[in-house]
């Protein structure tokens, strides 16, 4: 191949609405890319065929950040990253990059594919300095200090690992483009190659397209609910340990007023067993809350891994007669292949959120019961304001006031939470049927793909 180029900083320029793919052998040598990945990368067919992946790589780029991508991948899994690559000019240019392994149907992994999409969203704008506070620890201390400096801003945007960082990565990346894609899937035209009858597959892959986007409107709502289970459910568990400690001070209150504090005796022991009772519940919301986070987050990320294939699928049909015959036919199985890998997303998709559901639900149920206590409890304060008017020179009046303050603000956050939880759960069959349709949408597809790579 020669020399490598030297980096220029001039930008290897292509829209948000591209989307280029290659595939590796399972030592990452380029098997097969598309015309955009050659135009962008200045290389030539022949030039990338045969030669290692890392022909492109930008001497910018942390070496972690591949490591983590071969651990991915060799262990099965995909993995998403944001790379900046370097062109034969020495020209840059910045990709969100989803690998995953190719899988035959014993389950071996026979090859990796690439999908490779312009990175738009607000995390991109995070990467370049990372990137580089990263280079520089790598230069120092190797690898495991890059690593550290990674972990370290991942955990400061909130996130455990890089596992969940990726997920929203992908999911947001994919709500920033969901015009433009729509927009390309709308206007492209099936080609007319016989030997594939691609305008049949078109047809059918577009309209699972379409089936999917639907299917990600509907989901929405999960996300809007895991969003706002994290703006109120420290608000939520903060109530338990205030009213708590309210009737800590009632008691006390009651205990120095000795005989003449009997009711308000009575009324605080009340208000402990009900705060004992809202705490236990609180708690074991809280519990169900991180589940359903993490579970809203792993159906969005599944679909979203759905919706990026079938677009490079139908992307790929749409340029498919560009293609040498061997090409052809070695793509096709490989997408055919991909359709497999799509179709056991969408299982665990199905099972996943059945499972959120079921989280829901049981969410549901607890909040339906801490509704209760919060009007006990209130039950509760209005009796002691009454007591609390029949003597003086007593802490009570201020107790039971912070009281009606502690149910007003629960209220206001179950409500919050009840209504869009309640919309969720009355869409459950619609969303059952839904995942119904795509996958017997999906199988289909799969079916007649297959029928087409057996024919050839």
């Amino acid at each position: 191949m020669g020399k490598r180029p030297q980096p220029v900083n001039r930008e290897s320029v292509f829209a948000p609405e591209e989307i280029f793919f290659s595939t590796t052998d399972l030592k990452g040598i380029i098997l097969s890319g598309n015309d955009v990945f050659v135009r962008i990368s200045k290389y030539s067919k022949d030039e990338l065929t045969g030669s290692p992946h890392n022909i492109i790589r930008h001497p910018d780029m942390p070496k972690i950040v591949f490591k983590l991508l071969w651990d991915y991948i060799q262990s099965g899994k995909t993995i998403v990253a944001y790379v900046k690559n370097m062109a034969k000019d020495g020209s840059f240019y910045w990709v969100l990059a989803t690998v995953m392994p190719v899988v035959d149907e014993s389950g071996k992994i026979t090859e990796y594919m690439s999908i490779r999409i312009k990175p738009t969203s607000k995390y991109f704008s995070l990467i370049p300095e990372l990137y580089a506070q990263m280079l520089e620890a790598e230069k120092e201390g190797g690898m495991e200090a890059s690593y550290t400096v990674l972990m370290e801003a991942l955990k400061s945007l909130g996130y455990r690992n890089y596992e969940d960082f990726m997920k929203d990565v992908l999911v947001e990346e994919l709500k920033d483009k969901k015009t433009i894609f729509n927009r390309v899937i709308s206007s492209l035209e099936s080609s007319e190659s016989c030997i594939l009858q691609s305008e049949i597959i078109m047809k059918k892959a577009k309209h699972l397209y379409s089936s999917i986007e639907g299917l990600f409107g509907k989901l929405s709502r999960f996300e809007n609910l895991k969003n706002l289970f994290s703006q109120k459910a420290e608000s939520v568990y903060k109530i338990a340990d205030d009213i708590r400690l309210t009737a800590l001070n009632s008691s006390v209150e009651s205990l120095r007023l000795g005989s003449n504090g009997a009711v308000f005796s009575v009324i605080s022991a009340e208000m402990r067993k009900n705060s004992e009772e809202e705490s236990k519940i609180i708690k074991q919301m809280k519990v169900l809350i991180d589940r359903n986070t993490q579970e809203i987050k792993d159906v969005m990320y599944t679909l979203s891994l759905l919706k990026l294939e079938i677009f490079m699928f139908i992307n790929f049909l749409n340029t498919i007669d560009k293609l040498e015959e061997g090409e052809k036919k070695a793509d096709l199985k490989n997408f055919f292949l991909l359709l497999n890998s799509s179709e056991m997303f969408f299982r665990q998709l199905s099972s996943l959120i059945s499972g959120s559901i079921e989280s829901l639900k049981e969410l549901d149920r607890k909040i339906k019961r801490l509704k209760l206590l919060i009007e006990e409890l209130e039950a509760m304060y209005f009796r002691g304001l009454i007591e609390a008017g029949h003597m003086s020179g007593t802490n009570f009046a201020i107790i039971f006031t912070y009281v009606r303050e502690l149910v007003t603000e629960t209220k206001g956050s179950i409500l919050t939470l009840e209504e869009p939880l309640g919309h969720i759960l009355e869409d459950e069959s619609i969303l059952h049927n839904r995942v119904e349709v795509i996958l017997k949408e999906l199988i289909d597809l799969k079916k007649t793909v297959g029928k087409k790579v057996s024919q050839l």
